[in-house]
């Protein structure tokens, strides 16, 4: 399972990505004759952009780890590796950086400890992306199962960053190192010195890579690549000014911003869409859980689930409510005389005669067990289910399927129970109603079948125990 960032860039992807690449390359163009022009001076913009980088770096970094941990790709551990280092350094710049949290810094920080750990940020970074990118050529999707383990995975991906990058910052605040960039002289020039050719050198073949390797085409290249080009325009125009609060640091800071913020959009955007399928496959599972395999109704589960609320329902309503057993008559002797796969295909028919017999929303027709179904009718009187009952017998009959009843089709057998639940009646429960459509159903088939028997007498209280079942000739329920 790659997920979203593995599918292939759609078209509107890839034109969306140009967009934004032309942006930023703009951006740097224009900006930089005059990446040394001095802006105000707006303190909380560096600790603001440093807090930025270190929370959305971080948010990448473990949700990069959750996409290894289920595609168990060496790219998304070390991609998360990348972010986890980047936000480790920059936590590392700002409490290091002079006149932030302490004159010259914390730790003991020396006066070039914080230019040290930003070099090293933009270097590591690069390198990283750079090794995630080859690490798609050498490990196939088929030899993943011969790597380690995910717990064992991200302990390798994500320690061995995190532990460089620890040994790097611990470097730049106990060794005395000179500056790490010297300052521009003139607007339009670089920070002379090998550091900054060596930091160019870096981001462009990280750039390289994720282009050559990735050729874009899908929604982590595209993504990558748009990280790796922010962190290459941040590289040249901090190279190009580094004095604080000048045109070219703002921009350049915004730019640190944007390489953990643009993928962070997409991953945060997936999880998003995820949980979206989530959502719809959950009420499809709960769709399917309700469904009979075979005739597409609602199943016996259902009914048992919905049935008592319909009763409660009506009691609070004072309104009656009607329940129908329906019976395919004679249905052993025409599995018998026609098989099985015939018995389910006239199953599947019934049901449909049922669906059709039914029209208003709130009906429910469900199939109570074997060859037996259950209609449910809110709202309805004796007069209305009985009116329903016939439109199920005639609508039986109407296949005109062969069967070896006396009729030579098909027909049914329908037990009616009608009542009004009352309140304060411990034994007035769901589950009487049913005793007594049931026992309705049982004397239809007794007098004959392919009748309707209708439940009479239902007690309305706790003394009456007993009803009985009343036959309803044909003729009376075609007026």
């Amino acid at each position: 399972m790659d997920g979203f960032l593995m599918e292939r860039a759609s078209r509107g992807q890839r034109a969306f990505a140009g967009c934004l690449a032309i942006a930023i390359l703009a951006a740097l163009i224009l900006a930089a004759p005059q990446a040394t022009a001095l802006l105000p001076a707006v303190a909380p913009f560096l600790p603001m952009c440093g807090l930025t980088v270190f929370t959305t770096a971080t948010i990448v970094a473990y949700l990069l780890c959750g996409q290894f941990q289920v595609a168990r790709l060496p790219v998304f551990g070390l991609l998360a590796g990348a972010y986890a280092f980047t936000a480790l350094t920059v936590a590392m710049q700002l409490l290091t950086y002079p006149g932030l949290f302490a004159p010259g810094g914390l730790f003991g920080a020396r006066p070039t400890t914080s230019g040290w750990i930003w070099v090293f940020w933009h270097a590591g970074f690069p390198t990283l992306v750079l090794i995630a990118m080859i690490s798609r050529r050498v490990f196939a999707p088929q030899s993943i199962t011969q790597l380690p383990s995910p717990g064992k995975g991200i302990g390798l991906y994500i320690g061995i960053p995190l532990t460089v990058g620890v040994l790097l910052c611990l470097t730049a605040l106990t060794v005395p190192l000179p500056p790490a960039l010297s300052p521009v002289t003139s607007p339009g020039e670089f920070s002379s010195g090998g550091v900054g050719i060596v930091l160019l050198v870096l981001n462009l073949v990280a750039l390289g890579a994720v282009l050559g390797i990735g050729r874009l085409r899908t929604v982590l290249d595209l993504w990558v690549a748009l990280a790796v080009l922010a962190c290459v325009t941040d590289t040249v125009l901090s190279l190009m000014s580094t004095v604080r609060f000048s045109l070219g640091w703002y921009l350049a800071r915004f730019f640190s911003m944007s390489a953990p913020g643009l993928l962070v959009c997409v991953l945060v955007w997936e999880v998003t869409r995820l949980y979206r399928e989530l959502t719809r496959a959950h009420l499809r599972l709960i769709e399917y859980s309700n469904r009979d395999a075979l005739t597409g109704i609602y199943n016996r589960r259902y009914f048992n689930d919905r049935f008592p609320s319909d009763y409660e329902q009506a009691r609070r309503a004072g309104r009656p409510l009607s329940l129908l057993m329906v019976d395919v008559d004679h249905f052993k002797r025409y599995n018998d005389a026609y098989g099985h796969p015939v018995g389910d295909e006239c199953l599947e028919q019934v049901a449909l005669a049922l669906m059709r017999a039914t029209h208003r929303p709130a009906d429910l027709v469900a199939r109570y067990g074997g060859e037996e179904f259950v209609v449910v009718l809110p709202d309805t009187d004796e007069r209305g289910a009985l009116f329903v009952a016939t439109r199920v017998t005639e609508s039986v009959r109407a296949l005109a399927k062969p069967g070896p009843g006396p009729k030579g089709c098909v027909t049914v057998s329908v037990g009616c129970a009608t009542h009004v639940p009352q309140q304060g009646i411990a034994v007035d429960t769901p589950d009487r109603l049913i005793a007594f459509a049931d026992e309705a159903l049982y004397a239809a088939k007794r007098l004959g079948r392919d009748r309707i028997q209708v439940a009479q007498g239902l007690p309305s209280d706790s003394g009456d125990d007993a009803g009985s079942a009343t036959d309803v000739p044909r003729a009376n329920l075609s007026a």
